[in-house]
């Protein structure tokens, strides 16, 4: 499947396992999400690409149907597959990152992907989302700031943030200045 042409001008916006899998089960706040994102891919102010690790990711989930509702808002838009030497660069400053700030956690058999998959989106996506310590991991690393990248964590609070940013690009047609994210 190849990619369709995306105006470099349109905010790409990574959409991870978990906020795929909160909005196909209808969790509130992810429920409260769908219908914006849905305007806000519509409308053409934000394109959300599909990445190998989805297609991974959500083949130990054959119960909820991940994939069909990622390629509903990706219209065939893909990030690389693989990552290049830039990305394993951002790979490995995330994995080290990982190690040495946080010993103490249990490393997640998902983690590896999970490292991989942010580092292809992070230097593509305006927006990003993974999970609470992947966003933490990203932020206290600095790469949210290098690459200009708004994260988004799973929790609430975030969910409703990226909620009402999607709605102003809606408005406004195009990416606002990034805001200061916890």
């Amino acid at each position: 499947m190849r990619a369709e042409a995306i105006p470099s001008t349109t905010p790409l916006l990574y959409l991870d396992q978990n906020y795929l899998s909160g909005i196909a089960k209808r969790k509130p706040a992810f429920d409260e999400l769908e219908q914006v994102l849905r305007e806000a891919v519509s409308a053409g102010a934000v394109a959300v690409p599909e990445s190998a690790a989805h297609r991974l990711e959500s083949a130990a989930r054959p119960d909820l149907p991940l994939l069909e509702l990622l390629r509903e808002l990706s219209g065939g838009r893909r990030l690389p597959d693989a990552p290049g030497a830039r990305e394993r660069n951002v790979e490995r400053r995330l994995m080290r990152f990982a190690d040495r700030h946080f010993p103490e956690r249990v490393g997640r058999d998902s983690d590896r992907v999970d490292f991989e998959a942010l580092a292809i989106a992070l230097p593509r996506c305006r927006l990003v989302t993974c999970d609470a310590f992947m966003a933490d991991v990203v932020r206290r690393a600095g790469l949210d700031r290098r690459f200009g990248t708004e994260i988004y964590s799973g929790r609430r609070r975030d969910v409703l943030a990226l909620r009402d940013r999607l709605a102003g690009l809606s408005a406004t047609g195009r990416a606002p200045a990034p805001a200061d994210q916890p």
